[in-house]
């Protein structure tokens, strides 16, 4: 299961020693266990001795730092101490990252959205040990420019085949980062998806950690990034009309083996389930429950993939927050869970 990470941001006047110190503090708390951080913001003014402070309180606090630079900075500062991985930006050459791998004994970590596979093989070649490597994927403040969820599952697939963890960004939606204020995701169409879908699809991809972008996430969606740390797909249920019992959908369920391209079905049967918002228009991935009009079929579960015509016998109960890519998976036999938004 995956690692939960949030970023901290040094020389931005949004964020101070006190509050950074604070955040960090909050994150360990709700067992997070690494921090992102960047010597080369454009709208920063870096302070070395600051990052040290914060470096040795996520020490102290047995967490792990990821420091992102640029070859322009590297050459200018002396690294801090007990980093545990230093991402390498732009502006490094093929041996001069086989030589910082050699030199020293932290993680070298590497630009999951610029590095070729074939680049990334050389390294191998050449020596680096796939243990000392870690990947990492950019977020994304400008709108527009982030990845496909596509073609993350395809790097991260690579990435597992010679060994190397892979972390990604979801956004905060309460606190956005300066100065565009649009979220820091790694894929683009999570900037304004809900945070339980953008998770599921990343947990989905085999994300060895996923890290919050922006900051300050709030203690609602740090904790929200832990409730989904679970072998199932949770998948977000908001309820229609004032349905309340959603005591009827939990359970791990799994889609029935003869399923086709109109609905999803969960083999539940129950008696008693009388006509609620029935004989309405059933719309792609609303949730359905049979009710006992439907004789032997009452309390069946059907979650919806097309547009179908109203019917009597069906209580259109809820819509769920899917995406094509978890209905793949749920079609491929994956367990999950409805959990309320």
């Amino acid at each position: 299961m995956y690692k939960k990470g949030i970023a901290i941001y040094v020389g931005m006047e949004k964020y101070s020693l006190k509050e950074n110190l604070e955040y960090i503090r909050l994150a360990k708390q709700l067992g997070y266990e690494s921090v992102f951080s960047s010597a080369h913001i454009n709208e920063a003014s870096f302070e070395i001795q600051e990052l040290q402070i914060l470096i040795d309180e996520i020490s102290q606090l047995e967490m792990k730092l990821s420091l992102d630079i640029s070859k322009k900075i590297y050459n200018k500062i002396t690294l801090p101490k007990n980093i545990y991985a230093l991402r390498l930006d732009y502006g490094f050459s093929h041996d001069e990252i086989i030589q910082i791998a050699k030199d020293n004994n932290f993680k070298v970590e590497i630009n999951a959205s610029t590095f070729t596979k074939d680049a990334v093989l050389k390294l191998l070649d050449d020596g680096i040990n796939p243990t000392q490597l870690r990947a990492s994927f950019n977020y994304y403040p400008k709108r527009h420019t982030g990845h496909t969820i596509e073609f993350c599952k395809e790097i991260v697939s690579f990435y597992h085949q010679i060994g190397t963890e892979v972390s990604g960004f979801i956004p905060s939606h309460t606190n956005y980062r300066p100065p565009m204020y649009e979220g820091l995701p790694t894929v683009e169409k999570h900037r304004n998806m809900s945070l339980n879908l953008a998770i599921e699809e990343l947990k989905l991809c085999g994300f060895d950690e996923i890290t919050f972008g922006d900051a300050y996430a709030s203690k609602e969606e740090l904790m929200l990034l832990s409730n989904h740390q679970k072998e199932e797909l949770l998948i977000e249920f908001s309820p229609y009309g004032g349905f309340n019992q959603f005591d009827y959908l939990l359970g791990v369920y799994k889609r029935r083996i003869d399923f086709n391209n109109e609905l999803l079905r969960i083999s539940k049967r129950q008696s008693g389930i009388l006509p609620f918002n029935a004989n309405v228009k059933r719309k792609p991935y609303d949730l359905t429950i049979d009710n006992d009009l439907f004789l032997r079929y009452s309390g069946e579960i059907n979650i919806i993939l097309q547009d179908l015509e109203p019917d009597e016998r069906v209580n259109v109960v809820g819509h769920l927050h899917l995406s094509e890519f978890m209905i793949e998976y749920i079609k491929k036999g994956v367990p999950f869970c409805f959990i309320k938004n």
